[in-house]
């Protein structure tokens, strides 16, 4: 169960999207708290909907089937993900290195905020749904896993998605000592990019 879970894990932190870019993008900007702001409130999301699976798979089927929910929540997360894909792009604010004492003050605000952008990107996201549906049925159902040993199978893969994103944080950060600022926006404005593609092929996705 722990193996199985491992290799999940592992298999989700190669995966290139959103999340990945989001914690890339907060890393550039805020250094590596930033990146683990953001990998915080995506792994409270996961906390979340492993809650939601523990106490009966019948909570998110039933969320899931609610009449339109796959068209709202697509287009909802969508939006979500061009929003802060213009909130890049257009962004004005410097790197933290390079930031006065003045704007430092705000930092602990910037950190708030990039904390529930993650735990929105993956809460407001109904592939989000689907992959945890996925998971009871294919995996925790058919082998008729109880809660224990469910919780075996999560501590592991949510462990390896931990790790890597850390990881991920991390090697942006030390990516930014070779990088100018501007640079760094030049990636920032990349990213954003980025995030709105990822935006617009969900809402049409979902259409």
């Amino acid at each position: 169960m722990l193996l199985q879970g491992i290799l999940l894990g592992i298999s989700l932190s190669f995966m290139v999207g959103p999340l990945m870019f989001a914690i890339v993008n907060a890393s550039l900007e805020r250094g590596l708290r930033g990146g683990l702001a953001v990998a915080a409130g995506i792994w409270l999301s996961d906390l979340l909907f492993m809650s939601l699976m523990l106490s009966g798979v019948d909570v998110l089927s039933r969320v899931t089937a609610l009449p339109g929910f796959r068209l709202w929540a697509g287009l909802i997360g969508g939006l979500l993900l061009i929003v802060f894909g213009i909130a890049s792009l257009f962004s004005k604010r410097r790197p933290q290195s390079f930031e006065d004492d003045a704007t430092a003050n705000h930092k602990h605000r910037s950190y708030l905020g990039y904390f529930l952008g993650g735990f929105l990107l993956n809460t407001i996201n109904p592939f989000t749904l689907f992959f945890w549906l996925s998971i009871a049925s294919a995996v925790i159902i058919p082998n008729g896993w109880n809660v224990r040993q469910a919780l075996v199978f999560f501590s592991g893969m949510l462990g390896m998605v931990v790790g890597t994103d850390i990881l991920k944080a991390y090697g942006a950060k030390l990516l930014r000592r070779y990088l100018t600022v501007n640079h760094i926006v030049r990636i920032r404005k990349g990213i954003g990019l980025t995030l709105i593609v990822f935006g617009l092929v969900l809402m049409i996705r979902v259409l």
